[in-house]
């Protein structure tokens, strides 16, 4: 829904004040103590506007003005109060009456508001008696300083004179609370003294101005998009003009009004067409040349985008689609096809999104495999013996920004994010934040940003878990030292770098708990404050890999301390940091039970509880049952004996095989069911919609399988034909694309909350339930039957839907067999032999 546009406030403002003070002069002319003399004369230097409107409008808002504050402040001061109500309300009236509408370009401005040069920082907490302020400008310990309490909130204001600090410098500390040192939980910032992680602050660098966006709305009219915006300026100290103003949406530069008085600068814009579109704010003033820009990017959609309502979609670009042979560049012997180069490429992938293969399968999230430049040749496994691998698959860069020719290129990428955002979908690139090769530019050039040393969980003492910081994935792949102020910065802005080139979405993080804190910090407060307008723009979007269980511990021995899985995942998640991560923890507990046909819906139903309860509310984590770390689904579902296989040739009598069993459809039906309807993200890795198997990597990166439709984007070895997939294939991904329809519809699957109605070994039942856009409530009921035998159940419903009772609901998805009936106080349900069902009642 769109607001009414910013400009045609002080107009409105001004006509309001004059009707009240021509009703006020009618109806009350006697109290004649509280009346102020005539208004008007200071509003009146500001423009010829201000005196026409300012003389007369001073004259009656003031006396209203005037009668108001005389009855407040008594009439002893009445007279006093009046008088100045009276200049006040005259010099509002006539500001507001004209504001200024200018054209974006040379400016000359007047403007009163300078930077304040201090930081504050609070902290609340009810039941704390001290709170004191140590870092590196107190000597840490030697010098804390006392905060002072302000009924539940400590504070401190940091002066730049007294404590010594620079202008543009980072400042870590800690807050000693109680005698307890603990991270500031409302910082954005985060820094290293040694080996010890500390909150951060950084000192304004007050010779600059800054620009603040106040405000931001964007509406939906007519088939075409609204805005509507604020921003304010702050000059640096010295500075008593602005001189330059351009705003602009894309190449479209935009007029805006500054109400004098007021420092801010409003703008507007109607007829947007569907899409992302970026808005850019440049300034200067008269002590500097330099343009001060601010940029935010924002989408103009029908209907807003929420990531619950999306599955994401995660595909290997090598081994997806090859849109173009010209650019495939095989190794071959001594490299085995499936560790090779295959040929996938960004064209590929712009076909399939093109002939609206996300489309059918709901899919509104892409997450893109690495696509930096990657280093030639070929290299041994891990711990250095073994096969010969190559980088077809992403995680071995060795340039921070180039796209290697093999995955397309720039042309590449930049088409298909176009195409993308065209439909709506968002892009992820997949952000490598822990690894380099040894052959990266940056670890020629600045060997001192990486650390080498053990191999992780190739030595003892050298766990994944017990030196997750610094351990390497591989003897060539050194290791980014986040600690080092070069490092930080330069990756920082490598990431920024993809977002204005080429208009991604946001990232999926690679090896999170393998990288400080601080490098998701940093660069989360980086965006918002050069690409996210201050929380008013789009966000850009960022989910981590955080690969633990739940009984994964970890202390840094200063006071960080994560007693299990879930507190290590919720340590990188939050408003200041990554939106979600990928839920291992999760992940662990329920792919067995769902996939094998053989587990407890017990276990089940505890694990979601978990998530719900273990987890901060705020954290928006990615459910998932596959990836490119681990088997297929469909070979788990199957137990196929060669599952644990990665060559045919290596103690294995051959690799796994697509299944022909029904009952293992059946498992995959149930499992995306489950997961479709999770609280959370779904993630779908690329072939598992049509049951492909695979074993261990690099056996799960198997080429992508097209039907005939798509078949000039097939792959395979050399002197080998690419298999179609089967009719049971195609129908698990036609199952898919109907629970797509089906979630798109009924947002009480994607968005409701979870109610567990009745759990056993063999069969589940939940509801999820919520009001919709429109006011009307909605609940969804599923339920699941893994056994083989026919199951009758009546769960009653819980109190939050009870007056779902009286209505009736319809089957929207699953097996016709499947019957439901009403009985006052739940539902009398029949399931099925392996059924999976949806039920909605809707009002």
């Amino acid at each position: 829904m769109s607001r009414p546009f910013l400009f045609a406030k002080p107009l409105m403002y001004f006509i309001l004040i004059t009707l009240i003070s021509l009703l006020s002069v009618a109806c009350d002319d006697t109290n004649t103590s509280s009346r102020p003399p005539e208004g008007g004369d200071q509003g009146g230097n500001d423009s010829t506007a201000g005196v026409t409107a300012g003389d007369p409008a001073g004259d009656t808002a003031g006396m209203v003005a005037g009668d108001i504050a005389g009855d407040a402040a008594g009439d002893a001061a009445g007279d006093t109060a009046g008088d100045t109500a009276g200049d006040t309300a005259g010099d509002i009236a006539g500001e507001m009456a004209m504001p200024e509408t200018y054209q974006s370009g040379d400016v000359d401005l007047s403007w009163t508001h300078t930077r304040t040069c201090s930081v504050t920082l609070e902290y609340q907490d009810a039941s704390a008696r001290s709170v004191q302020l140590a870092g590196s400008f107190t000597g840490w310990s030697d010098s804390p300083l006392e905060m002072t309490k302000n009924g539940d909130t400590f504070s401190y204001q940091l002066n730049a004179e007294a404590l010594g600090l620079q202008p543009a410098t980072r400042y870590p500390y800690k807050l000693i609370v109680d005698g307890s040192w603990t991270l500031d939980p409302a910082n954005r910032l985060q820094g290293f003294d040694g080996d010890c992680l500390n909150s951060a602050f950084e000192f304004p660098d007050c010779t600059e101005a800054e620009v603040k966006f106040t405000d931001f709305e964007t509406g939906w009219e007519n088939n075409e998009g609204t805005l509507a915006g604020s921003i304010q300026v702050e000059l640096p100290d010295g500075a008593q003009r602005l001189t330059f103003v351009e705003i602009r949406v894309g190449e479209q530069v935009l007029p805006f009004t500054h109400v004098p008085g007021q420092e801010t600068l409003q703008f507007e814009q109607s007829g947007l067409p569907p899409g992302k579109h970026w808005l850019t704010v440049s300034i200067t003033d008269d002590l500097s040349d330099t343009p001060t820009e601010r940029r935010l990017s924002f989408w103009i959609e029908e209907e807003a985008f929420d990531w619950r309502d999306t599955p994401m979609y995660m595909l290997l670009v090598d081994r997806f689609a090859n849109g173009n042979t010209d650019n495939d560049a095989p190794i071959g012997d001594p490299v085995g096809y499936s560790a090779d180069w295959h040929g996938g490429d960004l064209q590929g992938a712009l076909a399939a999104l093109e002939a609206g293969y996300f489309d059918e399968l709901g899919i509104k999230a892409i997450w893109l495999s690495p696509i930096n430049a990657q280093v030639e040749g070929h290299f041994p496994d891990r711990i250095g013996a073994g096969r010969r691998f190559s980088a077809y698959h992403g995680y071995w860069p060795i340039s921070g920004r180039s796209i290697d020719t093999r995955y397309g290129g720039d042309e590449g990428l930049r088409n298909f994010v176009e195409a993308a955002h065209a439909r709506g979908i968002r892009v992820l690139l997949d952000l490598i934040n822990n690894q380099v090769h040894e052959q990266h530019e940056y670890y020629q050039q600045n060997p001192e940003w990486f650390r080498t040393g053990c191999v992780c969980g190739a030595e003892a003492g050298c766990g994944w878990s017990e030196r997750p910081l610094d351990c390497l994935f591989a003897g060539y792949l050194p290791d980014i030292n986040w600690k080092i102020d070069g490092a930080e910065r330069q990756f920082i802005a490598d990431a920024l770098y993809w977002v204005e080139e080429f208009n991604v979405d946001g990232f999926r993080v690679d090896a999170v708990k393998h990288v400080e804190t601080t490098s998701i910090y940093n660069l989360r407060n980086e965006l918002s404050k050069r690409l996210e307008g201050d929380g008013q723009g789009e966000r850009i979007w960022m989910f981590g890999e955080t690969a633990v269980g739940e009984g994964d511990q970890y202390n840094d021995g200063c006071g960080v301390y994560f007693e299990d899985g879930y507190r290590w995942i919720d340590a990188y998640t939050g408003p200041y940091a990554l939106d979600g991560q990928f839920d291992f923890p999760t992940h662990h507990r329920m792919r067995w039970q769902l996939l094998s046909g053989q587990g407890s819906f017990w276990d089940v139903d505890s694990a979601i509880a978990d998530a719900g309860s273990r987890y901060h509310p705020q954290g928006l984590h990615v459910r998932f049952l596959g990836s490119h770390d681990s088997t297929r689904v469909a070979s788990e579902a199957a137990q196929d004996e060669a599952l644990a296989c990665r060559f045919s040739d290596e103690g294995c009598d051959g690799l796994s095989t697509i299944s022909s069993d029904p009952t293992v459809y059946q498992r995959l039906q149930r499992a995306w069911l489950l997961l479709w309807t999770t609280p959370g993200i779904p993630l779908l890795y690329y072939g598992d919609e049509l049951g492909m198997a695979g074993g261990n990597d690099p056996d799960s990166r198997r080429d992508m399988m097209w039907g005939e439709d798509l078949a000039q984007l097939r792959m395979a070895a050399p002197d080998q034909s690419a298999d179609a997939p089967s009719a049971m294939q195609t129908g698990l991904r036609d199952w898919m694309t109907q629970l797509a329809s089906v979630s798109a519809q009924f947002k009480s699957l994607t968005r409701g909350e979870w109610q567990t109605l009745w759990v056993d070994e063999a069969y589940y039942v939940f509801a999820k339930y919520t009001v919709t856009a429109t006011g009307s409530r909605e609940v969804s009921l599923v339920a699941l039957n893994q056994s083989e035998v026919e199951h009758q159940v009546s769960p009653p419903f819980t109190s939050q839907i009870s007056w779902v009772a009286s209505g009736e609901m319809q089957r929207v998805l699953g097996n016709a067999e499947a019957t439901l009936s009403m009985n006052g106080e739940g539902v009398d349900l029949t399931l099925p032999p392996g059924s999976a069902t949806i039920w909605v009642w809707s009002e």
